[in-house]
């Protein structure tokens, strides 16, 4: 099932990169190229993050086209609807709906997802495509189930056929070259202006992801062949280790008795025969992510980061440091409970303070302490393989980057055609 998977990655790549082809008459360029611009301008006013996630109440859909995406992974279920005006025209898209369930895809020791796990999930997923037909009237063909790279098991196939007996709909499994793509698109403003001049802000930039199975990293370039037009490509790679999986590797090292500082001292020996060995083996064949001068940073570690340090900066692009992830880092393995409850005096304003009280709580039911230590070890490798230490390079947090890849795949559905 896998290997048939990602049925749209030709049509993100013509959408995305913008690959324009010569046809045999000036009318079928013209029309080609037209289309071309009228969808680059739905993304942009898409990914415009200080418009794109203003999120009105529930219901209140008003006119345009609905579109429904619900995404699988190890650390739970994510629900999005957006509201297209007319991808026709380019007129538009607007979030009005997000969701997210935490309930984590567990697997037994021969590499399967349990049953209970597969049975929340189905549960899960029919509740949120329930909610899209009723509270929201999304067309049935326009709700589309994806699920990340990786939630990589034995038996998806059980959890495909849950799915499509509970709610009637089809399972889309991506590979991991079509999830970095959808990542980068979602995630990085296309481009970036300098007084009155706009640069591509994609050239020079690149995602890191560090999910709880695995870490994926990858970016855009520009290519030029001797023949026809030039055409954007992306380069794309992970390596297995992400927080929980590491979190796991420690623990058998270590033992699972063992307190924090022999866990560390556990950690940091395996960060440097597996994280930084595989990292040093992915940047020799694809040294371009190395030099990139923007890092954006995704993943549950990472956001739990920017909340725990900078709880008060609600901005949609966080700027981190590197002396955030070595304080972050100290503060993992030293005084975890301080960590975990910071000070919150410097935000005077009541909503703000209460919708970074659910933040932290999150940030709590998600990690253990010894999980914090494994994401801030695998945070430092990162940062010392992909040279964060380098001058005038930015590393930047986006806020909502956790529904970038289910947001670009709507994007993408809404774009192929007229829709009932």
């Amino acid at each position: 099932m896998r290997n048939g998977a990602s049925p749209d990655l030709r049509k993100l790549e013509i959408l995305a990169m913008l690959v324009a082809r010569k046809r045999k008459s000036k009318t079928q360029r013209a029309q080609r190229a037209l289309s071309a611009l009228l969808l680059i301008a739905l993304f942009i006013l898409a990914f415009d993050v200080n418009a794109y996630w203003q999120i009105p109440a529930a219901g209140k859909t008003g006119s345009g086209q609905l579109h429904g995406g619900i995404e699988i992974n190890p650390e739970g279920i994510k629900a999005a609807v957006i509201r297209v005006s007319d991808p026709e025209q380019g007129a538009g898209a607007e979030v009005i709906y997000t969701e997210v369930f935490n309930t984590a895809l567990t697997r037994n020791q021969n590499g399967k997802v349990t049953p209970e796990a597969i049975k929340a999930a189905s549960q899960a997923i029919l509740r949120f495509y329930t909610h899209m037909r009723r509270q929201y009237q999304v067309p049935p063909q326009q709700i589309y189930v994806i699920s990340s790279s990786d939630l990589d098991a034995d038996n998806l196939e059980e959890l495909a056929n849950e799915v499509r007996n509970s709610s009637g709909a089809s399972i889309t499994f991506l590979s991991i070259e079509s999830e970095v793509r959808l990542s980068i698109i979602g995630t990085i403003p296309r481009r970036y202006r300098e007084g009155t001049t706009w640069f591509d802000n994609r050239s020079q930039s690149a995602v890191i992801d560090i999910g709880s199975d695995k870490t994926k990293a990858g970016y855009q370039q520009f290519r030029q062949p001797l023949l026809g037009d030039p055409y954007y490509d992306f380069v794309a790679f992970e390596i297995s280790r992400g927080t929980t999986s590491f979190t796991d590797e420690v623990n058998r090292a270590a033992g699972e008795d063992s307190g924090i500082s022999k866990f560390a001292v556990s950690a940091k020996a395996l960060s440097e025969s597996s994280i930084k060995a595989a990292l040093r083996s992915e940047l020799k064949k694809k040294p371009g992510l190395a030099y990139r001068k923007k890092i954006y940073l995704n993943g549950a570690i990472v956001r739990a980061m920017a909340t725990l340090l900078h709880p008060e900066d609600r901005q949609s692009f966080i700027t981190l440091t590197v002396d955030d992830i070595n304080t972050f880092y100290q503060r993992a393995v030293n005084s975890p409970q301080l960590l975990l409850n910071p000070s919150l005096s410097r935000i005077r304003n009541d909503e703000a303070r209460k919708e970074v009280e659910r933040e932290l709580e999150a940030v709590r039911s998600a990690f253990t302490p010894k999980s914090l230590v494994a994401g801030a070890e695998i945070l430092k490798a990162v940062a010392s393989e992909c040279n964060f230490q380098e001058e005038g390079k930015k590393i930047l947090y986006a806020r909502f980057s956790n529904m970038s890849s289910i947001s670009s795949y709507l994007l993408l559905r809404a774009g192929d055609g007229p829709q009932p």
